[in-house]
């Protein structure tokens, strides 16, 4: 195989798996920072800089009152303050090839009840397993959003008209909330890097009692 090929053949790669992968948040512990990681959280896999983590450019964590600065990043994770609320966001990017960014939004905890990402699950009410659906302020309806929790137990739920819907989380554990929206009218630049569309992928991290 010539170089030529083989580095085609790892882009390909690399832009397959920032494709499926998601960003979620492990929320803090009383005090300390909460943990982005990128890869597959029902699979166990974190993806680290050697590998694929590499690929989402310019994370930042988002605070309360929705202003931006750099997240730490680590060999296989980034680091990011919770909020006096507990709750934590990061977002981060990559720009594929085709000129489509992939907007990775992570929020872990539901105490808040107003959004700060482009996509979010926002609680209806603090510790709610009521959420509704936002896209840049407004409802999205009759969405997938896909659950994981424990022990392994994955499962989808929709939004309804007004973008609402109800999780379930019928053992005591973590889970994992994600959902994804494509935008192919928004087009800008993440990192120095212009784009055409985005993909919006939003992620849900809680812990239920």
């Amino acid at each position: 195989m010539t170089l030529k090929k083989t580095l085609l053949a790892l882009s390909l790669v690399l832009s397959g798996a920032a494709h499926a992968h998601f960003v979620w948040l492990e929320p803090a512990a009383a005090g300390g920072e909460a943990k982005a990681y990128f890869g597959e959280w029902a699979d166990d896999l974190r993806e680290t800089e050697a590998g694929h983590l590499k690929l989402v450019a310019a994370p930042r964590a988002v605070a309360a009152d929705g202003k931006q600065a750099p997240a730490t990043r680590h060999s296989d994770h980034f680091s990011v303050p919770a909020g006096a609320s507990g709750d934590a966001r990061l977002v981060g990017g990559y720009v594929s090839d085709k000129g489509v960014v992939s907007l990775y939004q992570a929020r872990t905890g539901r105490t808040e009840t107003t959004a700060r990402h482009a996509l979010e699950l926002v609680p209806q009410a603090p510790g709610s397993n009521g959420f509704t659906l936002l896209l840049n302020g407004k409802p999205l309806a009759k969405t997938k959003v896909v659950v994981f929790g424990p022990p392994k137990w994955e499962k989808s739920f929709y939004s309804d008209d007004a973008g609402q819907l109800t999780l379930q989380t019928p053992w005591p554990g973590q889970y994992v909330a994600e959902v994804s929206h494509t935008d192919k009218d928004a087009a800008g630049s993440w990192d120095g890097k212009p784009y055409t569309q985005t993909r919006h992928v939003a992620t849900l991290s809680f812990i239920a009692k």
